[in-house]
């Protein structure tokens, strides 16, 4: 019999979502799901398929995985799994695509908003009864640039022109995306990044852009401009983010992803100045469960009848 390992460093109660609606629909298939390391572990061990997130992996959990034969990312990224040294080179590897430019561009939008008004010091004010007032700085006639022109940046860059925003693309490759005013080639990030007030990170992390926003980049922003970062951690040099706010070479920085995850209680971004830390929030919201489960359970279907070619969002090996 089938085995199907849901494994999800979430809250018990969005973790029962996915076994639930599976466990109803597919009553021949054992699914199991856990939040536990060690639980998985000993799971893992015998399960047919995974259901994850990239970033909650470990290579370890891998290493026993012998009867493992597809694991499907319920994330666009697959970083911690494709690059797994311990995933056997038979295992398929499927993503979810297109349900992530809806909440990711509300997220860019919170940050954003959040950085311009200093939101974090009105919190504060309230929690200590302080009354006091200053000028926000407004989105409005801002330059905008998105590091990485994929579906998401297809959601955002309209939204952006909603709010009188003038948005640059990013990317090495260039096409019509409504709400995007130019392009730029991604080799020339240092450059296009002195007139930007805000820049937004969108890119995956791969070989190719680890640490790509790094101290060169921070240097040739202006020093009242925002770096924003919903992709993922390894896209940006912690170190010269660090530094560069701490010297206040940029303005501030608005950061839901990381290197390593959680974000370890003495990481020095913990502390640095003019910067909010989320944990990961850009895409988790109440839909995400029904919006993620069509393309799983489309593929599941192909897997159960052997139909490996016939699945969607195949992650190359």
């Amino acid at each position: 019999m089938t085995k199907l390992l849901i494994f999800l460093t979430l809250p018990e109660p969005v973790r029962r979502q996915y076994h639930e609606k599976l466990e109803r629909k597919y009553p021949d298939i054992v699914i199991r799901s856990s939040g536990s390391y060690d639980e998985v572990e000993k799971e893992i061990i015998d399960a047919d398929i995974l259901v994850t997130f990239g970033v909650m992996m470990r290579d370890s959990l891998l290493r026993n995985a012998k009867a493992l034969k597809w694991v499907h990312a319920l994330g666009t990224g697959v970083d911690g799994i494709v690059d797994s040294p311990s995933l056997s080179r038979g295992v398929v590897i499927t993503s979810t695509r297109g349900i992530h430019g809806v909440p990711m561009s509300e997220m860019a939008f919170l940050l954003m908003l959040a950085l311009s008004r200093n939101f974090p010091r009105t919190v504060q004010n309230q929690k200590q009864h302080r009354w006091e007032r200053w000028p926000a700085k407004l989105l409005d006639k801002k330059q905008i640039g998105i590091l990485g022109v994929g579906l998401i940046a297809e959601e955002l860059a309209p939204r952006c022109k909603s709010f009188g925003m003038t948005v640059t693309g990013i990317s090495e490759t260039e096409r019509i995306v409504p709400g995007i005013d130019r392009f730029v080639h991604r080799s020339s990030l240092n450059d296009v990044v002195s007139i930007l007030d805000y820049l937004i990170v969108l890119l995956p992390y791969q070989e190719a852009t680890h640490n790509l926003v790094n101290a060169e980049t921070f240097k040739s922003m202006k020093s009242d401009a925002y770096l924003i970062n919903i992709a993922r951690g390894g896209v940006v040099n912690e170190d010269a983010l660090v530094n560069a706010l701490n010297s206040n070479q940029i303005a501030g920085a608005a950061l839901d992803t990381f290197v390593d995850e959680p974000l370890p209680k003495e990481h020095p971004l913990w502390s640095t100045p003019n910067t909010i830390i989320t944990p990961h929030l850009g895409g988790f919201n109440d839909a995400y469960v029904n919006d993620a489960l069509p393309q799983f359970e489309t593929n599941l279907r192909h897997f159960l009848r052997g139909n490996y070619k016939q699945m969607i969002n195949l992650e190359p090996r």
